[in-house]
């Protein structure tokens, strides 16, 4: 008996296309369109029924626009992380260069300074290498996205 029942509740929540007759007439010198002939002039026009409402975009065109979209939300989220890559490097060199000028200030500075000149190169390539992997990822994702 189960079985019975979800076949039948199946078979009424299924969406299925249906094709309704539109006719067009002339009624009192106007054009009317009507599911019904409505009179002698009647014409019955060739149509295609209007895509369902809630129905499935499972078509190759609406499987491209879904992966065009997650490709933008990618490249938005990758953008975002990118600036703030460069964000972070700016105040890193920013501490870095005040962190220069109390050394200058230092009777220890030279020797401080030259630890301060091979953490900034550190930190310059930490940040880029970084950036870098960014941008490859984001033109890739494009690329990707112009071929579909």
């Amino acid at each position: 008996m189960s079985k019975w029942i979800l076949l039948t509740l199946a078979a009424i929540t299924i969406p299925l296309p249906g094709h309704a007759a539109v006719y067009q007439c002339q009624v009192n010198g106007s054009t009317v369109f009507s599911d019904r002939p409505c009179g002698d002039d009647a014409k019955e026009l060739d149509h295609k029924a209007a895509p369902m409402i809630g129905g499935s975009m499972a078509t190759e065109q609406g499987e491209t626009f879904v992966e065009q979209r997650q490709i933008e939300r990618k490249i938005r989220r990758l953008e975002r992380e990118k600036d703030q890559a460069e964000h972070d490097m700016d105040k890193a060199l920013a501490d870095w260069q005040r962190n220069k000028r109390r050394a200058a200030n230092n009777l220890a500075g030279a020797t401080w300074e030259n630890s301060l000149a091979q953490e900034a190169e550190v930190l310059r390539k930490r940040y880029q290498s970084e950036i870098d992997s960014i941008n490859a990822e984001i033109e890739e994702l494009r690329e990707r996205k112009a071929e579909l």
